[in-house]
């Protein structure tokens, strides 16, 4: 069986052609860099709320309540995905006397 070889100089080049592009395409698929939110309030009442005003990144509301009825579980409530200088809120059904904690989730 015959097989024919490039020569050397083509082979480098081939090998260089490709770490170039997957060095090009590395650097393009690369994130920015961003920074947690911060300087966040949370707010309860009728309806959860939570702001961040620094930083990059997203932010939401996230609280336990208690139930009505105490022989059922506390109940999770979740606010929207809001970027930094937005609000994130959550209805709160029960109101500010059946909230267990309140805190707000960070996403860079």
């Amino acid at each position: 069986m015959f097989t024919k070889s490039l020569p050397r100089k083509h082979g480098l080049a081939a090998a260089v052609a490709v770490a170039a592009a997957t060095a090009g395409l590395t650097l393009a698929t690369a994130p920015a860099a961003q920074a947690t939110p911060g300087n966040c309030t949370v707010s309860s009442g009728s309806s959860l709320s939570s702001l961040c005003t620094s930083g990059t990144g997203q932010h939401r509301i996230h609280a336990v309540l208690n139930p009505l009825d105490p022989r059922l579980p506390q109940r999770i409530v979740l606010g929207n995905w809001a970027p930094v200088g937005q609000t994130s809120v959550a209805s709160n059904p029960w109101g500010a006397g059946y909230v267990v904690n309140a805190w707000v989730d960070l996403a860079d």
